[in-house]
């Protein structure tokens, strides 16, 4: 019973990030998420020899989730400020109450102050930190280079650069297409090599069809442990019954 009772709550686990997943399906620079699980108390089943024959599986629990950071498809918008990546970097950005936050999501605009800014009101941050500026009065052409060079009718302005989590970081998922460290004694560190496209956005790297299989696979999973657990709770009952007599 309690096997099937704690696979039931690990299914609807699964279920709730499928959902998620599926839900931003259409959110610019959205990574999917993973869940993987692993056996609680394996015990080591021996004969009448004391070889063992087999092991016993007390049920499982949650062993990790994971960001998907695989690339997700290019698409073309013609919008000068839409900047998307390829590479496993992120830009950074800095949110209204100055922390620095990183996301995929490329689609900038340039705010009443000149700051590139996201739909959230974060500002884009350059290779330096530093919040990236356009004139866009006195400018009438805004050019984003493979390398990440930004140039305002041909004069160089600043320049791009991406991110990424070191090695065995923790990462804090946020709301929507950001991310974070969870980990105030690491830093990010920048990458060499990632390429910008301009007048592109990332779609969400979520696959519509592979995610909507794994959630009905998963829901089938749920029903077989709750018919399981029902007939276990329908077999005490009568044991207890006949007990009684």
């Amino acid at each position: 019973m309690y096997s099937a009772s704690g696979a039931m709550k690990m299914n609807a686990l699964e279920q709730q990030i499928l959902s998620d997943n599926l839900a931003n399906i259409n959110t610019t620079g959205f990574k999917g998420e993973k869940i993987s699980f692993r056996s609680v108390n394996p015990n080591l089943a021996r004969g009448d020899d004391n070889k063992i024959v087999g092991s016993m599986v007390a049920g499982v629990n949650v062993h990790s989730t994971h960001n998907n950071f695989s690339q997700g498809s290019l698409r073309l918008t013609n919008n000068p400020l839409d900047v998307a990546i390829t590479g496993e970097g992120l830009f950074a950005v800095e949110t209204p109450s100055a922390d620095i936050q990183y996301t995929r999501n490329g689609h900038f605009s340039v705010d009443k102050d000149g700051f590139m800014t996201n739909a959230h009101g974060d500002k884009l941050l350059d290779q330096g930190l530093s919040p990236i500026v356009l004139d866009m009065r006195n400018t009438s052409d805004i050019s984003i280079k493979k390398d990440g060079s930004i140039l305002a009718d041909g004069e160089s302005v600043t320049r791009l650069t991406t991110f990424k989590f070191p090695q065995g970081a923790g990462i804090l998922r946020l709301a929507g297409d950001k991310f974070d460290l969870s980990d105030d004694g690491m830093v990010m560190q920048q990458v060499v090599g990632d390429s910008f496209h301009q007048g592109f956005l990332e779609e969400s790297n979520v696959n519509a069809v592979k995610s909507s299989t794994d959630m009905i696979k998963v829901m089938r999973h749920y029903e077989a442990n709750q018919r399981s657990l029902r007939t276990q709770a329908d077999t005490l009952r009568l044991l207890i019954d006949v007990g009684k007599i």
